[in-house]
Order: C-alpha cells, then sequence, then structure tokens
C-alpha cells in the first residue's frame, strides 16, 4: 500500500471515530461501505490529468495497515466522466459509482487530458487507461474478461470507443482483454452530426467544435472517433440509456447507432427525460435494464 493510500485510510478511520455516539447507527443494518478501500489519484500517465480513482472490496482492520483487500475475483467496472470532452473531473461522480459497488464490483473511475483544440487526447488517455487497468487487474489476480465500461454524455461517447477500438480498432494502446460490455449514458456517437446540430441549436455551446478546434478538423475527427464509423460484427455488447428530450445530445444519436448494431445490445429510452434528468422511476428502470443486460451478456 502507498503512503498516499496509507494516509486516506488513516484519516477516514480518524473521521468515522469522531462521529457523535450514535450518529452512524440509523438505518446501519444495511451498510456496506466500511468494506470499501480506496486508492486516489492513480496515474496511468505523466500528464496531470492521467489520474484514476481505485475501489476495491475488502476489510478495514485497523492499524497498522488500516484496510486488506479481498483478493475474490469480481467484476469491474471503468467510469469515464462527461463534459463535451472540454471539462468534468472524476471527483464529481462517486454517486453514479454506487449501484456497482453496492454489488460488490470494483471500480475504476479515470480523469483525461480535456480542453478546446485537444482531440484525439481524451481518446488517447483512455485508451491507455483501460490498457493500464487490464494490466493491473491481470497483477492482482482479477479476472480481465469482466470488464464493463461506462459513463455519460462525452463519457459515454469515450466508453464506446474503448469498447470498440479495442475489438477491431487500430490504436497504440489497444489491449488484449477487450471489456465484456459498454453501458453508454446518453453519449455521442456522431460527433458531426452532433455538430451540425449544436451549430443550429446552441452555437455558443457547441462542444464538439471546440474540442475539435475549429469546423474544417469537425469531419476528420468524427470519421476517425465517431462510434457509428466503428461498428463491426465484434463489437462488445452495448446498452444505452438516453432520453427523449435531450437537448445536449439528441435522442437520436443513440437511435440510429442501435438501429446500426447487430451484436447483442439494446436501447433504454426514457420519454420525456433530458441530459441526465430522469425521474426516480425512470432512474430505477434505467439501472434494472442495465444489470439485467449485463446479466444475460
Amino acid at each position: 500500500m502507498t503512503n498516499a493510500s496509507t494516509s486516506s485510510y488513516l484519516l477516514a478511520a480518524l473521521l468515522l471515530s469522531s462521529l457523535p455516539l450514535g450518529a452512524s447507527t440509523v438505518h446501519a443494518e444495511g451498510f456496506w461501505a466500511h468494506r470499501i478501500g480506496e486508492r486516489i489519484d492513480v496515474a496511468y500517465g505523466d500528464d496531470p490529468l492521467q489520474k484514476m480513482d481505485v475501489y476495491v472490496h475488502g476489510q478495514r482492520v485497523g492499524e497498522p495497515r488500516y484496510f486488506d483487500v479481498d483478493p475474490s475475483p469480481r467484476p469491474t467496472l471503468v467510469w469515464i466522466h462527461g463534459g463535451g470532452w472540454v471539462a468534468g473531473d472524476k471527483s464529481t461522480q462517486t454517486t453514479q459509482l454506487i449501484p456497482y459497488l453496492q454489488r460488490g464490483w470494483n471500480v475504476y473511475n479515470i480523469n483525461y487530458r480535456q480542453g478546446p483544440d485537444t482531440e484525439p487526447q481524451a481518446v488517447d488517455d483512455v485508451m491507455c487507461a483501460y490498457k493500464f487497468i487490464t494490466e493491473e487487474l491481470n497483477k492482482f489476480g482479477q479476472p480481465t474478461d469482466q470488464v464493463v465500461v461506462s459513463g455519460a454524455s462525452a463519457g459515454g461517447h469515450l466508453s464506446l470507443v474503448v469498447g470498440l477500438l479495442n475489438t477491431t480498432g487500430e490504436h497504440p494502446c489497444r489491449s488484449n482483454h477487450p471489456p465484456r460490455a459498454v453501458v453508454n449514458w446518453f453519449g455521442i456517437t456522431d460527433i458531426e452530426m452532433v455538430d451540425e446540430y449544436l451549430d443550429e441549436a446552441m452555437p455558443q455551446q457547441n462542444y464538439a467544435r471546440t474540442w475539435a478546434g475549429n469546423v474544417a478538423d469537425v469531419a476528420k475527427v468524427s470519421d476517425a472517433y465517431s462510434p457509428m464509423y466503428l461498428i463491426s460484427d465484434q463489437a462488445p455488447p452495448i446498452i444505452t440509456v438516453h432520453g427523449t428530450d435531450d437537448t445536449v445530445v439528441p435522442y437520436e444519436q443513440g437511435e440510429s447507432f442501435h438501429s446500426s448494431l447487430n451484436t447483442p445490445n439494446e436501447l433504454v429510452t426514457l420519454e420525456g427525460g433530458n441530459h441526465s434528468g430522469f425521474t426516480e422511476a425512470q432512474y430505477q428502470e434505467a439501472l434494472q435494464r442495465i444489470f439485467a443486460f449485463l446479466e444475460d451478456h
């Protein structure tokens, strides 16, 4: 265990010990978070943004180690944040990871280089992060054939790219262990079409053109990194959640993409949902269908 991770476990122990008596006893019967250990800002590259947080199952054991990792084989989630490839941070994504942690998954939550005129750095980073993760899983004796990649919005796009480029695409960081499946939350599937839509609907918020650098480069970026153009007969199972009233990434992105897939796939259509704005019932439906899909594939 690194000094940084030891410090984080020590801090957690001190915080827990400082709670008022009885403060954590309400509804504690199913409490499980004490079984989660974390490693924060694990570097997978030299850039300050090439870092990830790792959440693993185990047991708090107190000093001097504070946490023992459970070596039992578990599925792994790789989560990629959104933000139009120009913004966002892993630190805001913790709640997205809870459904997987509750079910006993280990989780990697990654950052990547982003900003105006930075393509294709985000793609390169998530590909290299994924390869780093599969190598680490192999090193720790965790299954490399039980890795699911997921993300929302631009993170959904990047999760699809990881799934598709690791099956039939070409990339220096292509892994020998492609994802078992991809869970795409309203991700971009055709960059050029999104650029055209945003140029008309909200030109001041055209994140696709901002990422590409200028209008002349959009088509080139789209041809190389749009999931729509990376589809093959070896594509992993893919499930997408998308609201019909999404004005940031139009619902048609998911609809067109899934109509082009001929490998196991499912489009979860949430009527009236916008860009991550769903009802409680819709979120429950989406998660139930995601885990049913993953169980079947």
